[in-house]
């Protein structure tokens, strides 16, 4: 008798979304590890860009199952998590241009002949350098907000979600979130053209991580059975066979 392949098992939404939170703070700790400017902007691309498709899987599937299920609760219970995410995501994106300027303005040479004004431009450069100390200062209270956001979400909102929810459903909302795994920079998707040529979705991290939510509802709905399951398969490589 054939065995059912690792990705079909059953496994409930809460502890899909709790595996997505571990990731998140795995990436953080890196983050706050890291001890070169080039790793920290690398790992600063791989946090941000992680951070970013949290909060788009929990605004395709989280949150209207909090409105579905929970009423009104469950619509400011939605509009929190949002909100949350949203000023964590511009935090992040603030840092990214400050580490990307450094990477790159910082090395180009100051033109004194034209007419900006030296000083301004000097103390605008200086401005964009962010040394250890302030990067681990806007890392830690960045997350340690993050952590509390999680705690809140994990140990009360989804619970209170799943008390409602029969198992069938809630495994159903998790199968869905997994699909959601297949956002992520490198996503290719058939061009409307000629409906056969494959292209990139975003330039780079930051195109993706810059992309509002309606943007990526538009992309979701673009992907196919195919890609979906892409996704699935993403998740139990990496939570049930990786074991992250």
């Amino acid at each position: 008798m054939a065995t059912t392949p690792a990705y079909d098992a059953p496994i409930t939404f809460s502890t899909v979304i709790d595996d997505d939170h571990n990731a998140i703070n795995w990436g953080a700790g890196r983050l706050k590890r890291a001890r070169t400017p080039s790793e920290r902007a690398r790992l600063l691309r791989e946090v941000t860009w992680l951070l970013v498709r949290h909060d788009v899987s929990e605004d395709l599937v989280m949150r209207p199952a909090f409105i579905e299920h929970l009423g009104e609760v469950g619509v400011q219970m939605a509009e929190h998590d949002r909100s949350d995410h949203e000023r964590a995501k511009v935090e992040l994106l603030a840092l990214f241009d400050r580490v990307r300027l450094v990477e790159s303005d910082c090395s180009t040479p100051i033109d004194t002949d034209t007419d900006t004004d030296t000083d301004t431009t000097t103390s605008s450069k200086a401005n964009a350098v962010l040394d250890f100390d302030e990067f681990d200062m806007v890392i830690e209270k960045l997350f340690a907000d993050l952590l509390e956001h999680m705690k809140v979400e994990s140990g009360e909102q989804i619970p209170a979600l799943e008390r409602i929810l029969d198992p069938l459903e809630s495994q159903r909302l998790g199968r869905e979130y997994m699909k959601t795994q297949v956002l992520t920079p490198d996503l290719e998707i058939v061009d409307k053209s000629d409906g056969l040529t494959k292209r990139k979705v975003w330039r780079d991290v930051e195109d993706y991580a810059r992309t509002d939510l309606a943007g990526f509802k538009e992309i979701y709905d673009r992907l196919t059975e195919d890609q979906f399951m892409m996704g699935v398969r993403a998740y139990y490589r990496q939570y049930v066979n990786g074991k992250l």
